[in-house]
């Protein structure tokens, strides 16, 4: 039968999960921590079986990411597979990194490497698993580069495919990791992406190009900037409205599986909406604190009181905003965020 459950208790005793001794986490630059970097420094080389992410407080945050948080305020193990720029399939929507891996190699998706890599760590000592899936949680926050320029909202995806391929691939990530043994899932809809700098209209501090990015954003939409507001937003709300069924059949299909649906969109949304009770004084949630001159980020720097801010750059939420997700990210894996829908067979 399908639940859904808003009961809450310690991350030890808690109603819904399990105990929860480990994290995994998969998806994009709003969830790495290291691991393109150790792609850039192999030049497109995936790392060894076993290999660690290390932590870093110099992510796409501008600080730590989300998940790094969670692990430091609950004590639980962190295991990140994700990587910046990833999408959920190269098959669907591959994104490429000018100037920091080969011309010809994509950034790592979900599909094609985060989920193997982890496995391969899992299964490399059958006496010691990296984790015990019993008490283990799995993450994936995965669709800002499937959505984004050079995917779906320029028309730049594979094969034609279309946004229920993309969000199929994601839920088929779950079941993967589901007939692997993994029993406790978080999924996390699509942010409002349509709201960041990178998307926004210019009237609310959206940016045109050249920028960080997307360099050829005018280009792309021939001057007409709100395309870009209307096409994202249009894309992200039909996304997160597809995973709102998609994980209530999972939820049907995986059974003795516990899934706890985030809303990421909802949750960010009123960081935006009422920034005074999330930033920090003088609280800014259209602009962004650090700038980058486009083609050349040595020239950069960062406005003053990054915490007032609920952007780091054009397109990634700041540390402060990764702070907010990650304390319910936390009350999510003991089964009390009001920002969670609870599923169990």
């Amino acid at each position: 039968m399908l639940n859904g459950f808003a009961a809450g208790a310690a991350y030890s005793k808690n109603k819904f999960f399990p105990q929860i001794n480990d994290i995994v986490s998969f998806g994009d630059s709003y969830t790495d921590e290291s691991r393109l970097g150790y792609f850039i420094g192999s030049k497109g080389v995936p790392p060894p079986v076993g290999w660690v992410a290390p932590p870093s407080n110099t992510t796409a945050s501008g600080g730590k990411s989300w998940p790094r948080i969670v692990s430091d305020n609950t004590g639980i193990e962190l295991h990140n597979y994700a990587v910046s720029g990833a999408v959920c399939s190269n098959k669907l929507t591959p994104k490429y990194c000018d100037g920091c891996l080969p011309a010809d190699v994509p950034f790592p998706s979900v599909t094609e490497y985060e989920v193997p890599a982890f496995l391969a760590d899992q299964k490399q000592n059958p006496r010691k698993p990296l984790v015990d899936l019993k008490k283990t949680i799995f993450t994936i926050w995965i669709g800002t580069n499937d959505l984004g320029n050079g995917a779906l909202i320029t028309d730049n995806q594979l094969n034609g495919a279309t946004l229920p391929d993309v969000t199929n691939c994601a839920v088929n990530a779950v079941k993967k990791l589901y007939a692997n043994g993994a029993r406790n899932f978080i999924f996390q809809n699509v942010a409002p992406l349509h709201r960041a700098p990178q998307y926004n209209l210019p009237s609310l501090g959206g940016v045109g190009s050249p920028n960080h990015y997307w360099p050829s954003k005018e280009q792309d939409l021939k001057g007409n900037l709100t395309l870009a507001t209307v096409r994202m937003k249009e894309l992200v709300y039909s996304a997160n409205e597809i995973y709102k069924y998609q994980i209530k059949d999972l939820a049907k299909e995986l059974k003795g599986a516990k899934i706890a649906q985030f809303d990421s969109f909802g949750l960010i949304s009123d960081i935006l909406n009422k920034p005074k009770q999330y930033l920090a004084a003088p609280y800014n949630a259209t602009g962004y604190s650090w700038h980058c001159q486009p083609g050349n980020c040595g020239e950069s720097y960062t406005l003053d009181k990054k915490d007032g801010y609920a952007w780091y750059d054009e397109l990634h939420p700041s540390e402060r905003t990764s702070r907010v997700i990650a304390d319910e990210i936390a009350k999510t894996i003991a089964g009390k965020s009001k920002w969670a829908t609870y599923y169990e067979n």
